[in-house]
């Protein structure tokens, strides 16, 4: 086309060169809407020779493509065309443009120019002009006429569409609207004017098979507006996996341990080749499996889900997805109770779903919001905790908080046994710290009482031991037949007591050296025959100037003494008779002293009697060193 016009252009210099002839300048064919007006773009050339007969007398007339060639339209007598209109151009400056308006279907034909002066009249018949008046706008064109870019692309869009009427020119509409758009009115090269629209924008997913359409509307002469049949083209933008779902199945909620379907969808092109699934664990990201359809048994502790997709221009994810899993409740371990001085505090912790409700009884009973007690309910994701308050006036040594928990799926309870110290007085405050003192004096009591008979077994333990090492006197135990009024039942431990007590006593007794501990042959025996025997026992007297003393005693009963009372005088022998009463108790005097050095024995206990049998005698007789040695 350019290569056209520039020949054009050359052959007008070279014509100019040589000489100009007649000839004009129109374009082939316009289209016009009916009932709107049309500007017919001309311009022509005389020859010089008659350049002087172009003056102001000049009208330019568009005469019919018939054989009479009637006026179409006269530009000096607007009565004598059948088309009334405007010559617009100036013909000094060989310009022809002529307005035509309301044009109609039967305006429909081709048109010649003829100019008319007083010198000079010339019809350039040669060359015409097609007007074509439809009922139709005509369609806009739209460049480029497909699209096919990548997501991210900067896209420049053009709709243009004919102005056949200069002052009525079309108005360009975008479908969908995607950015502000320039319009210009630009010009052909026959010199025909065209509306262009231009829009830029920036490919997306959206865009994708998006239907962008472009149409002109046209304005009538009489105000009318008629639209044109839209040119549009269908966009192709390829683009990474978008909007990423994940669809549940069943949907909505569902039991523990029932079986769940996922399912994984994405918006991509190309196509998704790729889709993995992941559980989502507060910000970790744990892979469960592959594939657009994932299958598992729902529980409780499923964690959040989400899926990835991929294709070849890169990786998309869809949004967590929590699958709302019911089950009955259950009360956590968390749950517990403090106290205050004031009052009881107690927490109730249960997951469930459906949120589970809560109840609490005291001692079996409903505990409500009251001035005795305080509740309260706070929630959190599948988290319900139900806080009791109980006040004072509510407390005893013991009482039994329960806390009840239920859904629409079952129940759980937790019961809270609770012992409180209740409030004493000033006064009772004081029973404690006199009870443990007392408990302290008794134990010191004790521990005095055990150290005092302690040392006086160990006093008597070194007392024998000093016995041990001397002469031996022989001490006889006399006992009475196990039968008869008034004698003693005697047992065989009773036999077992060292009667010369007296010489014990003494104060003077040196301590050992050592104190050997007693053996089978230094205690006192008792014949098997019950008569009287000997036993031997011997004292060492650590005093160099004195002489040992022995006794020998010889138990008699009451009635036996009485006859026996008459030798009980002392003689050479230093004979001494003692009365031992029994009273439950053990018998005074010899008795007594053995007992008061501590008990020498732990085993020995009092003789036993008969009830009747009040008092029995002991008869002793003293002898020195030197009657034993005889």
């Amino acid at each position: 086309m350019d290569a056209a016009l520039a020949l054009l252009l050359i052959g007008c210099l070279v014509q100019g060169a040589l000489g100009q002839e007649f000839k004009i300048f129109l374009p082939q064919t316009i289209d016009v809407l009916n009932g709107s007006c049309v500007t017919i773009p001309c311009s022509f050339d005389i020859e010089s020779k008659h350049e002087t007969g172009l003056d102001k007398t000049c009208t330019g007339i568009w005469l019919k493509d018939t054989s009479k060639r009637p006026v179409g339209f006269h530009g000096s007598s607007p009565e004598l065309g059948e088309i009334k209109g405007n010559l617009t151009g100036d013909l000094m400056s060989r310009d022809c443009t002529t307005t035509l308006n309301d044009m109609k279907p039967q305006y429909s034909r081709t048109y010649f120019f003829r100019l008319e002066c007083k010198h000079l009249k010339y019809t350039y018949d040669k060359q015409n002009v097609r007007i074509s008046v439809k009922d139709d706008p005509h369609r806009p064109t739209l460049t480029p006429s497909t699209l096919k870019v990548r997501e991210g692309t900067s896209v420049t869009l053009t709709c243009s569409a004919p102005a056949p009427c200069l002052s009525l020119p079309p108005t360009l509409t975008w479908t969908p609207g995607l950015g502000e758009s320039q319009e210009t009115l630009q010009e052909n090269q026959d010199k025909t004017k065209v509306k262009v629209s231009v829009v830029n924008f920036t490919a997306s997913h959206l865009h994708h098979r998006q239907e962008i359409s472009c149409t002109a509307v046209y304005s009538k002469q009489d105000g009318s507006t008629e639209s044109s049949v839209n040119s549009s083209l269908t966009a192709d933008v390829t683009y990474p996996p978008k909007g990423i779902t994940v669809s549940v199945s069943p949907s909505g909620p569902v039991k523990e341990d029932t079986n769940v379907t996922l399912t994984c969808s994405s918006d991509a092109n190309p196509a998704v080749n790729n889709y993995t699934w992941y559980s989502a664990d507060e910000g970790l990201e744990d892979l469960i499996g592959a594939g657009r359809v994932l299958s598992f048994e729902a529980s409780k502790d499923t964690d959040a889900f989400f899926c990835k997709a991929e294709n070849e221009l890169g990786a998309g994810q869809s949004n967590n997805t929590q699958i709302d899993v019911q089950f009955a409740p259950q009360i956590l371990p968390s749950a517990d109770c403090t106290k205050t001085v004031d009052q009881v505090n107690c927490s109730c912790n249960t997951s469930g779903n459906p949120p589970p409700t809560f109840r609490w009884y005291m001692n079996g009973s409903p505990a409500n919001n009251s001035g005795n007690f305080a509740i309260r309910y706070e929630a959190q994701n599948l988290i319900g905790v139900s806080f009791i308050a109980v006040s004072q006036a509510q407390w005893g040594d013991r009482f039994t908080l329960l806390c009840l928990s239920s859904n629409s799926l079952g129940s759980a309870s937790q019961r809270f046994v609770l012992f409180l110290e209740t409030k004493t007085s000033a006064a009772d405050s004081l029973i404690l710290p006199i009870f443990i003192t007392a408990i302290v004096a008794l134990l010191v009591l004790v521990c005095a009482l055990l150290f005092f008979i302690r040392s006086q077994k160990s006093h008597y333990n070194r007392y024998k031991s000093q016995c041990s090492g001397g002469n031996t006197s022989t001490v006889a135990v006399s006992q009475p037949p196990p039968s008869g009024e008034g004698q003693e039942v005697l047992k065989s431990k009773d036999e077992d007591i060292y009667v010369n007590t007296f010489p014990l006593q003494k104060a003077h007794v040196a301590q050992p050296a050592t104190i050997p501990e007693p053996n089978s042959t230094s205690l006192p025996s008792y014949s098997s025959n019950n008569t009287e025997g000997a036993r031997n026992s011997s004292v060492e007297k650590n005093t160099e100037s004195e002489d040992v003393t022995y006794s020998v005693v010889t138990w008699r009963s009451k009635n036996e003494g009485r006859e026996r009372g008459s030798n009980t005088n002392r003689g050479d022998g230093s004979n001494l008779q003692e009365e031992k009463c029994t009273e439950g108790a053990l018998s005074r005097d010899y008795v007594k002293n053995a007992v008061e050095m501590g008990n020498l024995y732990d085993d020995v206990k009092p003789r036993i009697v008969k009830k009747e049998s009040e008092c029995e005698y002991a008869q002793v007789k003293f002898k020195d060193n030197r009657d034993l040695q005889k």
